[in-house]
């Protein structure tokens, strides 16, 4: 499976919301997506900077480039652009690699690093919005964690 690494932390983090995952109207994948993260920590997830699987079926999706804009930030009006630059950043932080394959299991080891930087991640970002965001990836993490038998990296 091909995944963005902002989208595996998204996923830990509508764990820890408790937010129920279902189909989006833009018709992504990323309900399915999240199920098989949920359901097997030791999925091989190979991770890339550009449209992955979640992005499978999206009406945004257009020769595997997003379309969609977004207006919560004045430096970027494209989501694509942006989800680079996101996914850029959480590798450099966690020292994740493009292109290589890594289990769940194994890229819940880099919470900490995330946890610890994600105020330099989403930088430029509405400072109550991540530390939502924080608060709820940790409790997603501990929960991934107590599901697959685990130690939480937070």
């Amino acid at each position: 499976m091909r995944l963005r690494i902002h989208h595996f932390f998204d996923i830990i983090r509508d764990f820890g919301s408790g937010k129920e995952i279902i189909q989006h109207p833009f018709q992504h994948s990323y309900h399915r997506i999240a199920s098989q993260i949920f359901n097997d920590s030791n999925l091989k997830l190979e991770i890339v900077i550009e449209s992955d699987d979640v992005c499978h079926g999206c009406v945004h999706l257009i020769d595997k480039k997003c379309d969609d804009v977004i207006t919560h930030r004045k430096d970027f009006t494209q989501k694509e652009d942006f989800n680079n630059y996101l996914d850029i950043r959480i590798n450099e932080v966690c020292g994740i690699c493009p292109s290589v394959f890594y289990t769940p299991k194994e890229l819940c080891s880099f919470g900490e690093e995330y946890i610890k930087n994600i105020f330099y991640i989403y930088e430029g970002n509405d400072i109550l919005h991540t530390e939502m965001r924080k608060k709820n990836v940790e409790k997603g993490f501990k929960l991934y964690a107590r599901q697959h038998g685990f130690d939480s990296p937070i």
